[in-house]
């Protein structure tokens, strides 16, 4: 419960659909009717996540409270009546709050559904791609297991904005998941939004596919930078649309001679590639092209991928399946896959692989100290402080763990705690390197929180950073990049205008060239580490490289 939340304005607030009060609870209460009647009340007041029941208040016809106050043995009696009422409605006890009045003791529980001990085994997939190159409708097949009619039905569940409704395109990074059972089927998910739907599918699932599906519009290039490199996915999933990528692939040819993919489609097989993930290549939409076509955009991709220092590996038989689950971790094999969410060609094939993928986080990531990139931030949900979503980097996370949020504008970090942790819309009593994540965050400014900062172990050794030297790649840009270059900076979670202060043993950079930078966050210091992944991006203009030093 938030420091401020006094008894003063608990009288002041009353009841509440989340909120219950109760002078005494008594051996009475907890047969018969009004046993059944008070099960029934708690299911209701949790029945949106958290809910409060206080004893100790007397409830004058619904329309005032007043403090009756109970002695320490009244306290105890009514604690074991709840703790008997709730373990019956499938509900825990979170956090029990007192307070001592004159009268004597008022006492505030915070309830919630009864947390899950186990989550099943998770593989997060990024999936990346040209605008229209099939992303929502491939995820959409997987999810529901129907394929689509060609007009967009298997995407039209996930879609939730209206302008996502009227253009019939992804406008925002999009979390859903797919459930696959102990024999490596997916279970059909025909209302993938329905949260109650949904939690009895996971129920039944071995393994949680999670996929981040980020828009393929220009504009939106910086959310797909975000999910590529914050969401810590185990895997990458580029998506090649096969005629719309043959047709630019002919006008390129024409105008200047070269025969080859798509700028935008190069960038996201070296944006995945200099993630060092291991990633699936998924020619989309081959209903659409003759043989010719999807050969010729078959062959590009391999040579493409040749060029960046990949072997890749055409699916086309049940027993290519086990070959990929065996080499793929090396990141050296890529397996290429044909499919058409219309007619199923090749889906199979991609089911059974995504299937069997193997978990790719190590123990000693898991050992490491819990930390985590802030992706999304929530405010003002009823019976939370502040609540933040992303995907655990390291380490493990649990309800009541003390932690660190931060840095703020000056780098410092605000001491707080883990309230309650939810995944898949369940309370866990745990997560960890890998998971995706929601927690309630307690004893913390919510206004101070925001996307780009991380959550850490109380105690970690951790630092923020405003200047540092990156080794970077330009992989687009139509002039010269010089010092005093100001893109937008990206890593993990974080963006933020960054100054090219410096360009080491050069006076400027062009497409194709390597060097070492210094730069400068504008804004404000970031947790960056050595080693972390970065893009800077400018309209056209994109860097890749990593962290090799930080200045201060």
């Amino acid at each position: 419960m938030p420091d401020n939340f006094d008894l003063e304005q608990l009288l002041k607030n009353g009841e509440t659909r989340n909120t219950e009060f109760k002078r005494i609870l008594t051996k009475r209460d907890a047969v018969g009717d009004r046993r059944s009647k008070l099960i029934a009340q708690l299911k209701l007041i949790c029945s949106e996540g958290e809910g409060r029941f206080i004893i100790g208040i007397e409830d004058i016809h619904g329309r005032q409270w007043e403090v009756y106050g109970l002695s320490e043995e009244k306290v105890k009696q009514s604690e074991q009546v709840l703790r008997d009422l709730s373990e019956e409605a499938d509900l825990d006890i979170l956090e029990q709050t007192y307070f001592q009045t004159p009268k004597g003791f008022v006492v505030s529980f915070t309830l919630s559904q009864i947390i899950t001990h186990e989550i099943p085994e998770t593989l997060a997939i990024n999936m990346m791609g040209r605008v229209n190159s099939g992303k929502t409708t491939l995820t959409g097949v997987l999810i529901q297991c129907q394929l689509d009619n060609g007009s967009g039905a298997a995407r039209a569940p996930l879609l939730k904005y209206p302008q996502e409704v009227r253009r019939g395109q992804t406008a925002d990074l999009h979390v859903t998941f797919a459930a696959i059972d102990d024999k490596g089927q997916f279970i059909p998910m025909p209302a993938p939004l329905d949260r109650s739907k949904r939690g009895r599918i996971f129920d039944q699932a071995k393994r949680i596919l999670t996929i981040f599906d980020a828009p393929g519009h220009q504009e939106y290039a910086r959310t797909m930078i975000r999910s590529v490199l914050g969401a810590s996915a185990q895997y990458g999933m580029v998506l090649v649309p096969c005629l719309d990528e043959h047709k630019l692939v002919v006008a390129e040819e024409q105008r200047s001679g070269i025969r080859r993919l798509d700028d935008i489609t190069r960038e996201h097989l070296l944006l995945v590639s200099n993630q060092q993930l291991p990633f699936l290549v998924v020619i989309t939409k081959v209903d659409m092209c003759d043989d010719g076509m999807r050969s010729r955009i078959r062959d590009l991709v391999f040579s493409t991928l040749k060029e960046i220092g990949h072997v890749p590996l055409r699916v086309t038989v049940e027993e290519d399946v086990p070959i990929i689950s065996r080499e793929i971790g090396h990141r050296v094999v890529v397996p290429v896959f044909e499919v058409s969410c219309v007619t199923g060609a090749g889906f199979d094939l991609l089911r059974q692989t995504l299937a069997t993928l193997p978990t790719r986080i190590p123990d000693e990531r898991v050992e490491k100290p819990a930390l985590a990139y802030i992706d999304k931030v929530y405010r003002g949900i009823h019976g939370t402080t502040v609540v933040v979503t992303g995907t655990v980097l390291e380490g493990i996370f649990k309800p009541g763990q003390k932690v660190l949020c931060g840095p703020d504008k000056d780098g410092k970090f605000m001491k707080g705690h883990i309230g309650s942790i939810e995944v898949f819309q369940k309370r866990v009593e745990r997560v960890k390197a890998g998971d995706v994540f929601g927690f309630d965050i307690k004893r913390i400014r919510p206004e101070k929180v925001r996307r780009g900062q991380i959550i850490c172990d109380a105690d970690a050794e951790i630092q923020s950073s405003r200047t540092f030297d990156a080794t970077i790649i330009v992989t687009r840009h139509p002039t010269r990049i010089r010092p005093g270059y100001e893109p937008v900076f990206h890593s993990h979670t974080i963006q933020q205008p960054v100054v090219f202060k410096k360009i080491f043993g050069r006076e400027y950079l062009v497409v194709g060239d390597v060097a070492k930078v210094r730069m400068t966050l504008k804004k404000g210091p970031e947790t960056i580490r050595i080693g972390d992944r970065i893009v800077t991006r400018e309209a056209n203009t994109r860097t890749i490289g990593s962290v090799v030093k930080l200045i201060l």
